[in-house]
């Protein structure tokens, strides 16, 4: 049975309505963090083990009104390189808990604690203050992924944290650093902290795991 024009445009734009939100849920997370400040907190972890083993990932997730759920993830380096990698996303709960919470949790085997937003704040500016009184700089997309912090005070956090190890920074190469990338890291600590300053452990092969973007 043939439809009428008026069905005819009302599929059109229904399919057109459809695409759009096709294209909007591509291009939603190159956002910026900052629009999602405002909104409340779901959770921030980190590995439970983060300062024993001195690496690991930092997330603080809020909840959009929609539901989805909007991130920063920061790669931290806690003994010595400060932020390696950063990222903000905004995806649904269920690519959230599945894709971003299960992949860090199964790159090292390890489990993973929720500590305070304000902690977790506290923690990223003594390492950002820490790493470039090294030498060493954030990752690029740092800013924009820490703009979801918004205007929160870390002051109020009761946490104390120490970095570096034993008293000194101690550099670990990881996995994506060259020759040149571990000659220069060590350079800049042996400028920053002279001979003996700090301690060092270069590894070979491919089983280091710094990042899980």
């Amino acid at each position: 049975m043939a439809i009428s024009e008026q069905q005819r445009q009302k599929k059109l734009a229904k399919k057109k309505k459809k695409r759009s939100v096709t294209v909007k849920k591509v291009t939603r997370s190159m956002t910026k963090a900052k629009a999602y400040a405002k909104y409340p907190i779901h959770e921030c972890l980190i590995p439970d083990n983060l300062f024993t083993s001195g690496i690991g990932e930092l997330v603080v997730a809020k909840r959009t009104p929609s539901g989805d759920i909007a991130f920063g993830a920061f790669v931290i380096d806690v003994f010595c390189l400060g932020v390696k990698d950063a990222m903000f996303l905004v995806m649904s709960e269920h690519e959230y808990e599945h894709k971003i919470k299960a992949g860090m949790a199964r790159a090292a085997n390890r489990a993973f604690e929720k500590i305070h937003l304000t902690s977790a704040k506290k923690l990223l500016d003594g390492l950002i203050k820490y790493s470039k009184e090294l030498g060493f700089a954030p990752h690029p997309d740092y800013k924009n992924a820490y703009d979801i912090f918004g205007d929160i005070d870390a002051s109020v956090s009761p946490e104390k944290y120490t970095y570096g190890r034993e008293g000194k920074p101690f550099y670990v190469n990881g996995p994506y650093e060259s020759e040149a990338d571990i000659k220069r890291i060590l350079n800049t600590l042996t400028k920053s902290c002279g001979e003996g300053g700090f301690d060092s452990l270069v590894r070979l092969g491919d089983d280091m795991d710094d990042d899980f973007f």
